[in-house]
């Protein structure tokens, strides 16, 4: 029997939502003046759009419709450069691990996994050109190129085309302006960290139609595991010109290298008590790393874009975007694959060296505008966009010289890391994936009446790809293609006044996966639907702003790492799953000069049938319960404004993993709570210092729980890091 969730508990948090949203509109903690309709103020520091003067200004890129986040029938939250700046969030995983209702998951030193609602985020963003996020050649990228990062939750088909239910995350550059502007920042930090950044703007000619920027950033540092060393290095260049008073050009070029040196995963502990399997986390110093001196990761992203917007004298526009990407990945590595057993300390390394490269092309056309019908002003947007990624793996096994299998025993309490680097076979696997997608669409915000809109789309896709396997030999051709699938998702959007909204939500999930099996055979597409309720509401005077959503998720053939071939490219479409949940935001200006963001997510994940085979993954990657919080506030005059003061909190409840071919014994991480604080202070209007403490009570917990044979990973332990920034 399919499982729909509990009605009555649906339907009750469906009565709360409406309860909460009607509040300020019979008068409690009513704002003000209200501000008129269209009008929007930015606030940087914000997670999510503060609607307070200019609404134009805070459209954003995620959503084709020019739509602020105040208007969607979805949930959005926006981490904006001075939030990034105060909580020293210089990647993208460290923005992501402060934004409500998301969960980082660390997969190795330097790949992560996101998720959203119990389910993965693989929809990533430039500038509203999407890209293929695959989590094997992944590497977050420095923030130093963004301005802010917006994050969708769930499912992104209603706003920005196909994908998974997890949501979306769109990256904003930082684009050349007409006057003069920079800073510089040194940071120095724990473990020998040391960061450099600087970025620099400026006219390139006495107009300012033509302008240019540079950012750069350098940053080496050990880290708290032993011997573990990482260096990142990254330019960016983009040039504007105003080609007519309506016509805007930007280019632009990047790259960025990390180097990542040392071991990153744990084994867990296996004991056998009265017949029973007991598993546990391993209680060794954080600083305990299990691998060789030679593991070695090298990621390099290269990309370049370019864009071309018109501007129409009826409101419409015209926008052509396109970007390229190339991401290369090459590792040798030694790593622990085997639980340690009670009695014995000892775990088991082996090696592996693989190579990814991974070329994506993209380009995307729209129109968008208003246009008028029975009276009403509303808007429309139209357009097609084409992607072309081809990925390529290769993986080789290490062998000891005299032919056997390179593999080392170690003491997990005293481990040595001397075992000499092995003998690489030639490659073992090599094979190459060719995904094209062609895709439509069209959506109209409609205004139905005064306060109440409709928010429809649809998209036909055109999907097809080929994978190629050179080694083993002889694997026959793989192939699989999606001809003209049509998705089509809707939203309401009511506005009780001008600062309280209602919405609801259908939306389609559809996302192909160039995933292949253990036999090379294409996995079926991921399906499914989110239906969500929620409220947007706006208090003093639309400087604190309030979200709450009620979100129900179905999904099929998730694609899942096949464990029974670990750190191979093989997976499995692992069925169905349903989750459902409730998000509530807050964030905004409480008082002069004090910012505050929080949110809490309650998630409620799971399987519905029995096809995942060796692990219940939702419970490890989405604890039902995730509280978020960051504030700052400046000093009064009366005191001393050149002082602000700030802190943090990231609160979740448990996560595990279970696996029922040792007899469901479960591998269980406590909830935990961790702290942090910030002091700045500005010595003149151009140079100031600040000090951020992270893990501020030292709290020693596992922010990942994979398996008992490898892939558990420790939080980082407290951390210092002082910062010095000088503006031009």
């Amino acid at each position: 029997m399919n499982k729909v969730g509990n009605p009555a508990r649906l339907w009750g948090l469906m009565g709360t939502v409406a309860m909460i949203a009607l509040l300020p509109a019979a008068g409690w903690a009513a704002p003000g003046d209200a501000a008129p309709d269209g009008a929007v103020a930015e606030s940087d520091t914000a997670t999510t759009v503060i609607v307070t003067a200019d609404r134009e200004k805070d459209r954003t890129v995620t959503a084709k419709l020019p739509m602020t986040p105040h208007e969607l029938p979805q949930s959005l939250s926006v981490l904006g450069a001075e939030q990034l700046q105060e909580q020293k969030l210089v990647t993208l995983d460290d923005a992501l691990r402060q934004t409500p209702g998301v969960i980082v998951e660390p997969i190795d030193g330097n790949r992560v996994n996101f998720y959203s609602r119990g389910f993965e985020i693989t929809n990533l963003q430039f500038d509203g050109i999407p890209t293929t996020m695959d989590d094997r050649i992944f590497s977050p990228p420095d923030l130093v190129v963004f301005d802010k990062v917006e994050v969708l939750k769930g499912p992104a088909g209603l706003l920005a085309g196909f994908g998974g239910p997890g949501g979306a995350i769109n990256l904003v550059r930082k684009v050349p302006l007409s006057t003069t502007a920079g800073y510089a920042n040194l940071t120095v930090g724990s473990w020998d960290n040391y960061r450099l950044e600087g970025d620099f703007t400026s006219p390139l000619n006495s107009s300012g139609t033509v302008r240019g920027r540079l950012v750069g950033t350098f940053q080496e540092r050990d880290t708290f595991q032993d011997w573990t060393h990482q260096k990142r290095l990254l330019g960016y260049g983009t040039v504007g010109a105003d080609l007519t008073p309506d016509t805007t050009a930007t280019v632009g070029v990047y790259r960025q290298e990390n180097d990542y040196k040392g071991g990153w995963n744990l084994p867990g502990r296996v004991n056998v008590v009265g017949g029973k399997y007991v598993l546990s986390l391993l209680d060794v110093p954080r600083s305990t790393s299990l691998g060789e001196k030679w593991n070695e990761d090298e990621f390099t992203t290269t990309g370049a874009f370019a864009n071309v917007e018109h501007r129409f004298g009826d409101g419409w526009h015209v926008n052509l975007g396109t970007q390229y990407l190339d991401n290369v990945m090459d590792r040798v590595m030694a790593y622990a694959y085997t639980p340690v057993v009670v009695g014995q300390n000892t775990t088991t390394l082996y090696a592996q060296k693989v190579r990814y490269d991974q070329s994506q092309a993209g380009t995307d056309l729209s129109a968008s505008g208003p246009f008028t019908l029975f009276g009403q002003v509303h808007e429309a947007v139209i357009g097609a966009s084409y992607e072309r990624t081809e990925f390529r793996a290769r993986s080789a096994n290490g062998y000891n010289a005299n032919g056997s299998t390179w593999a080392s025993t170690v003491n997990v309490y005293a481990p040595v890391a001397t075992a000499a680097e092995p003998v690489w076979a030639p490659w073992q696997r090599d094979n190459t994936t060719l995904t094209q997608t062609y895709s439509t669409y069209g959506a109209v915000r409609l205004r139905l009446l005064d306060p109440l809109r409709l928010i429809a789309g649809v998209r036909a896709t055109w999907w097809d790809t080929a994978v190629t396997t050179v080694i083993p030999a002889k694997t026959p051709r793989s192939t699989a293609s999606i001809d003209g699938k049509v998705t089509p998702n809707a939203g309401l959007v009511y506005e009780v006044n001008p600062a309280v909204a209602l919405y609801t939500s259908v939306t389609q999930v559809f996302q192909p996966q160039s995933y292949t099996d253990a036999s090379g055979k294409v996995l079926k597409p991921l399906q499914g639907m989110q239906y969500e309720v929620g409220t947007k509401v706006d208090f003093l005077d639309g400087r604190l702003h309030s979200s709450l959503a009620l979100f129900h998720v179905d999904e099929e053939n998730r694609a899942q790492a096949d464990t029974r071939y670990p750190n191979q490219s093989i997976y499995l479409a692992q069925g169905k799953a349903q989750s459902e949940g409730v998000e509530l935001d807050l964030t905004g200006e409480v008082l002069p000069g004090w910012t505050v963001t929080a949110g809490y997510a309650y998630t409620f994940a799971e399987n519905l049938d029995n096809s995942v085979s060796d692990s219940s993954a939702f419970s490890a990657i989405a604890p039902k319960h995730s509280f978020k919080l960051w504030t700052n506030y400046r000093l009064p005059e009366s005191l001393d404004k050149r002082w602000t003061i700030g802190g943090g909190a990231t609160v979740q409840s448990s996560m595990s993993n279970t696996f029922p071919t040792l007899g469901n014994a479960v591998l269980t991480q406590g909830g935990y709570a961790v702290f942090d604080a910030r002091v700045g202070f500005d010595v003149t209007e151009k140079i100031s210092v600040a000090a951020n403490l992270k893990n501020l009570f030292d709290r020693t917990y596992y922010q990942r729980v994979s398996t008992p044979q490898s892939g558990n990973i420790y939080g980082e332990p407290r951390s210092v890091l002082v910062t010095l920034q000088a503006k031009l």
